[in-house]
């Protein structure tokens, strides 16, 4: 029997999971998942929390009940990996053994380092927001219902970040709001990226580029934040620019987990799993694989991109154990819906070298839409059934 030991219960922990005990017994494969969390968000909704388009109390989950019977959910911390000798450590489990080791650990979000200020706006909860926590987006959609007039930014502070669009989606949806509310003159909106551009790949930049200027929102590129002075109201970057606000949303610095530090050979100096872009598998170790927002793989961090990979990540797998060829291969496709405004939609879909949809923005009904995702989420998605 293969030994499979799997770290991280988020998306990617759980679907590469599920689908790997549907494709093998438990007596061919013991399934471990390390887990230190005990619910499980759906993380695209917050964006939709943010303009009262879902309920929180829909994006929530206990994580024991996430996986299929016959997985081992051990609910702890794991510390440091061993990969030499094929053992992982943990807070309160001792080490585990395995012979194969998937890392599933996603992105943490940093508030302490840069930029300066953050942290402090942040706690004190007045002008500066994010809604990469579900907290935050509670607490920024509550103050978006009382501004009358003011400067609202949108912020990225640097590369890689889960879901690059979401930023976008919500200085559009923040303009929109206004405009339905009858006081679009009395604001100003600025989106701030240390991207070169508004997005990285054509044909979405030039449409995105079409839609914030005919919509009056201000793109600052090339903006790295380096300290966020809520006191003035001022965004400061490393080149000396600065941008003024009454009202700053900020998607925080990235990075891997503390774990991927701690392990010699697993990862990058930012704690992101170094693995093969297409097989998944590690750069040094060939029993180790990652999966979704904990690797350095060139794509856009979304649930829609590991979906993708927990198929093909199963199938290398499956490949390794029952010693069957396969030409399974990721090839970086993810699909991100960009809510424009109020029933309109534009859907980028791109793999590592090609865009595969047009940049097209659309009507759709979103009210539709918000109950089709979830579900899809919740019970095709997480099951591998999609």
């Amino acid at each position: 029997m293969k030994r499979i030991v799997v770290i991280g219960g988020g998306s990617g922990g759980v679907m590469f999971s599920n689908r790997m005990r549907n494709a093998f017994t438990p007596d061919e494969v013991e399934i471990t998942v390390i887990e230190r969390s005990e619910k499980h968000f759906y993380q695209p909704a917050f964006t939709l929390v943010v303009f009262d388009l879902d309920d929180p109390v829909n994006l929530m989950r206990p994580v024991k009940d996430l996986f299929f019977d016959g997985i081992n959910l051990i609910q702890d911390e794991a510390t440091k990996i061993d990969a030499a000798n094929n053992k992982v450590s943990t807070v309160k489990s001792g080490d585990l053994s395995y012979d194969y080791l998937v890392i599933a650990t996603g992105a943490k979000l940093i508030f302490d380092e840069e930029p300066e200020g953050l942290k402090e706006g942040l706690d004190k909860g007045s002008n500066v927001f994010t809604f990469y926590k579900l907290d935050g987006a509670i607490k920024l959609r509550d103050a978006l219902k009382n501004l009358d007039g003011g400067t609202i930014v949108a912020s990225v502070c640097s590369m890689p970040i889960k879901c690059p669009a979401a930023p976008m989606k919500f200085i559009m949806m923040a303009e929109d709001m206004m405009r339905q509310r009858g006081i679009r003159n009395k604001f100003k909106f600025v989106f701030t990226t240390p991207m070169p551009a508004v997005f990285s790949r054509e044909p979405y930049a030039s449409k995105l580029n079409s839609i914030f200027a005919s919509r009056g929102i201000e793109t600052v590129a090339n903006f790295n934040p380096s300290e966020v002075d809520y006191e003035k109201g001022i965004l400061k970057d490393f080149g000396k620019k600065e941008v003024r606000f009454d009202t700053l949303t900020i998607t925080p610095p990235h990075g891997g987990e503390a774990v991927i530090e701690n392990s010699e050979g697993v990862g990058d100096a930012a704690g992101w799993v170094t693995c093969d872009k297409n097989l998944m598998v590690s750069k040094k170790y060939s029993n180790v694989y990652g999966i979704g927002d904990a690797t350095d793989f060139p794509t856009s961090k979304t649930a829609s991109g590991i979906r993708k990979q927990a198929k093909v990540l199963v199938a290398r797998l499956a490949a390794d154990i029952t010693g069957i060829p396969t030409k399974a291969a990721y090839d970086g496709e993810i699909i991100c819906p960009m809510l424009t405004r109020n029933k309109r939609v534009m859907f980028a879909q791109f793999n590592y070298t090609d865009p595969i949809s047009p940049a097209i923005e659309s009507y759709a009904n979103w009210v539709l839409k918000v109950h089709m995702l979830r579900p899809l989420y919740w019970n095709l998605m997480l099951n591998g059934l999609v």
